[in-house]
């Protein structure tokens, strides 16, 4: 491992402890129109860097995208430069009641006034495959799930 490097376990705890404490995350997706397509996204349910839950409309552009292409990217930065971290993996898109149950949060109901139920709430579950963390340092230590 050379100076610049930190240990793939390292970088894994790292990383989960960034993304436990995100408040918005960064999902890249492989756009329509031939280029990638970026979005803030608020994760509504994080399991370590295994999966991350998120809730979106059935209309939005990302389900089309995803149902296309379901590999995705998700980065997240800490505040002040602390270090980031990218996330690659696949999405699943869900429309099942109980992971309407997991994701579901009182402030969706300005999306979605009829709640869990609402015809329009989509699931999308990221699941991980690897990552990469980076400290303030640059150093860069790389994971697999």
């Amino acid at each position: 491992m050379s100076s610049n490097e930190i240990s793939g376990k390292e970088a894994k705890g790292k990383a989960e402890a960034l993304l436990g404490g995100a408040k918005t995350v960064y999902m890249g997706t492989n756009g329509s129109h031939g280029h990638p397509n970026v979005r803030a996204m608020m994760p509504v349910k994080v399991d370590g860097v295994k999966e991350i839950w998120f809730a979106t409309d059935l209309e939005s552009s990302k389900i089309l995208e995803l149902a296309k292409d379901s590999k995705a990217v998700i980065y997240v930065q800490a505040p002040r430069n602390a270090g980031e971290c990218r996330l690659w993996g696949h999405v699943d898109i869900l429309d099942d009641s109980e992971s309407r149950k997991i994701v579901w949060r009182d402030e969706l109901k300005k999306h979605f006034p009829d709640g869990a139920n609402s015809a329009r709430l989509r699931v999308l579950r990221f699941n991980v495959s690897n990552g990469v963390y980076c400290n303030k340092s640059g150093k860069i230590g790389e994971f697999k799930n």
